[in-house]
Order: structure tokens, then C-alpha cells, then sequence
């Protein structure tokens, strides 16, 4: 089983990371869509999540706050477009913070399952390529990285 996060590229408007879980894909999806287990792993170390809102279904909404020890706000916000557990899941998303509010970008997460190791692939489109260049280049993958081990901790603790 391959644990590592790989980021790819698969178009000039889409960046992909893709990384393997040992646990059963409804595992994975549940971790990724309850708010009792994505308080758990989602955002960065340092940061709290005191607003972890999410209303499972298509056209439903959710939303996420980030805080800083110095009390800045970093809010993800966004509406399920596709919601097939535990399979896929595909939703519209905008991150905000002081002074910046990106455009809205589509996240699909796929699920695939073999021999109890699912496979978690997350594709980000953004509508340019700019766009696009500027989320990769933010650094998330140490953010992702980091947590999705703790994505690892939570669905292992869940069988």
C-alpha cells in the first residue's frame, strides 16, 4: 500500500492527489462527510475548527471555519453537486479569508476499494489556469499531506 500523497496535473485547469487508506472505502467516505470525524483531521495542526456544518446531500451546503491562535478566520464554503456513497462525491467550494475570497472550484472525490485499501483520489478544477497555479503553489500539499495521516489515524480507529 502506497501512503504517500501524489499530486498530478491532469489538465491545465485541474490539479489532482491522490493517496491509499487501509480501510474500507465507506470508511473513508463516512470520515470525509460526518462532522463527528472531520473536526478530527480536516485543516491544519495548528489551527481549530469551531463551525463544522454539513448537510449530505445534492444541493446541500456545508460549511467549515478555520481559526488561528491569533483568531483569524479561514472559511470553506460550498454545495454538494453529486453525492454517491460510498463512491463519490462532488461539490462546488470557495475558500475565503481577510482580504482574499478565491472564485468557486469544483472538488470530486472518487472512492475505489480492492482487497480492503481504498484509493482516494480528490481532482480540484478551477475555472483558469491561473487559478489553478495559484491553490498548487499555496503549499497544500503540506497541508493535505499531514492531514489526510490524520484522515489514516480516524478510519483506522473506525473498525
Amino acid at each position: 500500500m502506497d501512503k504517500t500523497l501524489r499530486i498530478t496535473t491532469p489538465s491545465d485547469f485541474e490539479f489532482a492527489m491522490t493517496r491509499q487508506f487501509d480501510a474500507p472505502r465507506r470508511f473513508v467516505f463516512d470520515a470525509m462527510t460526518k462532522p463527528e470525524y472531520v473536526v478530527r483531521w480536516l485543516g491544519c495542526e495548528q489551527l481549530t475548527m469551531p463551525v463544522c456544518q454539513i448537510d449530505l446531500r445534492v444541493g446541500g451546503a456545508y460549511r467549515f471555519v478555520f481559526r488561528s491562535s491569533d483568531g483569524v478566520e479561514h472559511t470553506l464554503t460550498g454545495t454538494y453537486r453529486e453525492v454517491v456513497r460510498p463512491e463519490r462525491l462532488a461539490f462546488g467550494e470557495t475558500f475565503a479569508m481577510p482580504g482574499f475570497t478565491s472564485d468557486e472550484y469544483l472538488v470530486t472525490s472518487t472512492f475505489v476499494e480492492e482487497g480492503g485499501t481504498t484509493t482516494l483520489t480528490t481532482t480540484i478544477r478551477h475555472p483558469t489556469k491561473e487559478a489553478r497555479d495559484g491553490h498548487l503553489n499555496s503549499g497544500i500539499d503540506k497541508g493535505v499531506e499531514p492531514a489526510y495521516d490524520r484522515l489514516a489515524e480516524v478510519v483506522a480507529e473506525m473498525g
